[in-house]
Parts: C-alpha cells; sequence; structure tokens
C-alpha cells in the first residue's frame, strides 16, 4: 500500500509496531516455554503457580537468564531464592 509515494511497511512507525510485536511475541513464547519446563521439573503445586504469576512483569532479558538458573534448580525452593534475588 503507498501512501504519498512511500510504501507503508517502509515507514518508522510501521517498523516500530512491527519490532514492538516480535518482542511481545518472543517474551511470550519465552514464558510459555519456562512454563513447561518448570511444571515438568517440579510438577504442578501451588508454589509453582505462584511463582509463575511473576513471569508477565519480568523482562525478556531476566526470563533468559531464569531459562539459564532452571537448569541447575533441584527443588522448588531454588526457584523461589531465584526470584526473590531479581
Amino acid at each position: 500500500m503507498d501512501f504519498l509515494g512511500v510504501e507503508l511497511k517502509q515507514t518508522l512507525f510501521y517498523q516500530e509496531i512491527a519490532d514492538e510485536e516480535q518482542r511481545e511475541g518472543i517474551k511470550e513464547e519465552s514464558m510459555t516455554l519456562l512454563t513447561r519446563l518448570l511444571r515438568r521439573k517440579f510438577g504442578l503445586q501451588p508454589a509453582l503457580e505462584t511463582a509463575l504469576e511473576q513471569l508477565p512483569s519480568m523482562e525478556t532479558a531476566t526470563l533468559e537468564g531464569l531459562a539459564d538458573a532452571l537448569l541447575g534448580f533441584t527443588d522448588i525452593s531454588d526457584l523461589q531464592g531465584w526470584l526473590g534475588k531479581r
């Protein structure tokens, strides 16, 4: 679609919107994957569900840090401790 000879996809506004949607998509995918991994590791339990409620408030970089850290978690208290430090 052209507007005054400029294709909409080439405008800064369009690019900013597309970038924001991509960042939000990455964050959503990260939260979904972390939720699956943590539930698989610790099972369904109230303490985990409470911890998972914190994921939406985290930046993507923090979610990535959690993904790295969870490999070393042995029980739910490790997750709770990690969350308490952030």
